[in-house]
């Protein structure tokens, strides 16, 4: 006999959010793309802000409140707009910026930031607006950035100029270039040693790059039909 078999969780559901528990109160940035618009580490999250200069809010997760713009405390010293951030792998406060500019900035969050105090309002601060480290190379926008997974402080950039850069973050100084994309990469993901990335472009390709050489080790011509 014919039996539906009935689902264990059709009567599941969840309980919205108290609003005390919640981040609430901004205005987000505009700016769209193939980047992801929210990043956390275990300790902070980011969101990129509407305004000039590169607004960035970092939020503690054990401090939610409402955002008060100009008065709650935020991350800002680029000249254009923020596109993307990676927090590091390996320290939960420092954080990489990519920007219009063409430039890549690191952060270190203090320990001592709150933006928001227990009962959930905003306290008056000091903007972050000095970087530990300016990464400068990248001739266009830079779009994405990728921490490497199992080195520290080496970070993975793309750009508008069809390139991707692998940087020394200690140092300040870019450790290779790939140049072999003819349109702009979409996306980059490292393999789980980190001694290889992979890049999705735009001409419909996925290239596989050996990492320290900058040179293609294999490739998917027409991965997907569309874009």
């Amino acid at each position: 006999m014919f039996k539906i078999r009935t689902s264990k969780y059709r009567h599941v559901y969840c309980d919205a959010p108290k609003m005390e528990a919640c981040h609430t109160g901004f205005r987000l940035s505009t700016v769209t793309g193939d980047q992801q618009y929210v990043k956390a580490s275990s300790k902070y999250f980011a969101v990129a802000l509407f305004g000039g200069g590169g607004l960035v809010y970092v939020g503690r997760h054990d401090r939610p409140g409402r955002f008060v713009n100009g008065h709650t405390p935020i991350l800002q010293g680029h000249k254009g707009s923020v596109l993307d951030f990676e927090w590091n792998p390996f320290d939960d406060s420092m954080l990489a910026t990519a920007s219009e500019d063409t430039t890549i900035k690191i952060w270190s969050i203090p320990e001592e930031w709150e933006p928001f105090d227990k009962s959930g309002k905003s306290k008056k601060g000091t903007d972050i607006s000095e970087s530990m480290v300016d990464l400068v190379g990248h001739m266009k926008k830079v779009n994405l950035l990728r921490y490497h997974p199992s080195a520290s402080n080496v970070l993975a950039s793309t750009s508008s100029d069809n390139t991707v850069k692998v940087w020394d973050v200690e140092a300040g100084q870019e450790m290779s270039t790939f140049e072999g994309m003819q349109d702009l990469c979409q996306d980059l993901v490292w393999d789980y040693k980190g001694d290889n990335y992979a890049t999705s472009c735009r001409d419909k390709a996925v290239r596989f790059v050996d990492a320290r050489a900058a040179k293609v080790s294999n490739k998917i011509a027409q991965a997907h039909d569309g874009i």
